[in-house]
């Protein structure tokens, strides 16, 4: 279950040790809105990685790896392959990450899992060795945290183009059903490794309960002019449609990946 991977992620935290802004001197730029394509595509790969962490935490659990091994956990990483999602959980050696549970995760499920030989076979590929450290220093950075636990953490492989490694911090779910709609942020690591911008996607803590039959969660966001790929994941995750309002008479229906402006008229909404 889901605070089985609020637990790795506190071994994980306990042990992190990279200092705030690693590896640049000023506070980063702030990562500009997306276009609503990118918004939506942004928001079912976050959601497919969380819920291959997720799963994938519950099957290593189910191994009963030793106490070291889960005390070695640094984080892990997420890597598509053609219809399966590779999690490599990984810890340190100095510097260099090495794989401690690998599992294959796919329509909702593991479906293959093992646990690396010290002997051989833990080295991590060049992709994933990257996204790793990115995962280590997003982590590190000074966000107020909504929750007295650590963030779950998405990280994304290298975008087309920029190279850029984004990194997303979410504040766990604490309640069954119970869903943080704030407290979440993106980290943007450049291709030197580097912290290059950052995001905040809320100003509050805001937590909604799953609503009864045919009711709907609404929230209002006046940080952009339009929905984000969190409120994307987080329709995905809750399974039900997030109306966002951005700024006066200006509303939105996210429905999972779909994402419309509503018309608000005196005669009655009719969606754009």
């Amino acid at each position: 279950m889901r605070l089985l991977l609020i637990e790795v992620l506190a071994l994980a935290a306990a042990m992190l040790a990279v200092p705030a802004y690693a590896g640049q001197a000023d506070k980063p730029s702030v990562i500009p809105t997306a276009d609503l394509a990118t918004v939506a595509a942004r928001g079912a790969e976050i959601y497919a990685f969380d819920q291959a962490a997720w799963h994938s935490t519950d099957a290593m659990v189910a191994r009963k790896l030793p106490e070291e091994s889960m005390r070695a956990i640094r984080g892990w990483v997420v890597e598509p392959a053609g219809d399966l999602l590779t999690v490599t959980y990984y810890g340190l050696s100095g510097t260099t990450p090495f794989a401690i549970y690998v599992a294959e995760y796919r329509d909702g499920k593991v479906v293959d899992d093992r646990v690396p030989d010290a002997g051989g076979g833990r080295s991590l590929s060049a992709q994933a060795v990257r996204m790793a450290a990115a995962h280590d220093v997003a982590v590190a950075q000074p966000f107020g945290a909504c929750v007295e636990r650590p963030f779950n953490t998405v990280t994304l492989p290298p975008r087309p183009g920029s190279n850029i490694i984004p990194v997303y911090l979410l504040t766990p779910m604490m309640k069954r059903d119970a869903y943080p709609m704030g407290g979440h942020h993106e980290v943007d690591i450049g291709p030197d490794g580097k912290l290059l911008a950052t995001r905040d996607f809320s100003k509050s803590c805001l937590v909604m309960e799953r609503p009864e039959k045919d009711a709907i969660m609404f929230v209002t966001h006046l940080l952009d002019p339009q929905p984000t790929e969190m409120h994307v994941y987080l329709s995905l995750w809750s399974g039900n449609p997030v109306f966002v309002g951005t700024a006066k008479d200006v509303l939105w229906s996210v429905n999972g990946t779909r994402i419309e402006k509503v018309d608000m008229k005196k005669d009655g909404a009719k969606k754009k």
